[in-house]
C-alpha cells in the first residue's frame, strides 16, 4: 500500500467515526438534566437573567433556547423549583464571572415541578 491510500483510509476513518459520534448524541434516548431552579444572572454566574438548574452534583446549568419554551420556567425560576430539561445539543462548559465552571445547553423542552 502507498502512503496516499494510507492517507485517505486514515482521512475516510477519522470522518466516519466523527460522524457517528454525532449520531450516538442523536440516536440515544432525549438526555435530561433535573435541578433546583435559581436565576443564574441574579447569582452571579452570567451577564443577565437566565433559568439556572443546579443539579444533585452541584453542578450549574445555565438554559438556552426558544423563548416560549422558556417563558414558564423564567416565570419561576426565583422559587428553588425543581425543573427538568430536555436537552437539544450537547452543553459547552464555560466558565462563570464568579470564575467556577458551569455548563450551558440548547434545550427542547422543561417541565417544572409543582
Amino acid at each position: 500500500m502507498n502512503w496516499a491510500k494510507i492517507s485517505a483510509f486514515g482521512l475516510v476513518a477519522a470522518l466516519a467515526l466523527s460522524v457517528g459520534a454525532h449520531r450516538a448524541w442523536a440516536d440515544d434516548a432525549a438526555k435530561t438534566i433535573t435541578g433546583k431552579s435559581s436565576c443564574g444572572g441574579c447569582d452571579g454566574v452570567v451577564k443577565g437573567c437566565c433559568v439556572m438548574l443546579t443539579d444533585a452534583d452541584g453542578a450549574r446549568w445555565i438554559l438556552r433556547g426558544d423563548s416560549e419554551i422558556l417563558k414558564p420556567a423564567f416565570a419561576v425560576r426565583h422559587s428553588g423549583k425543581t425543573m427538568t430539561a430536555t436537552l437539544l445539543d450537547e452543553p459547552a462548559t464555560k466558565k462563570g464571572k464568579d470564575g467556577k465552571d458551569y455548563k450551558e445547553v440548547k434545550v427542547k423542552d422543561i417541565k417544572v415541578s409543582s
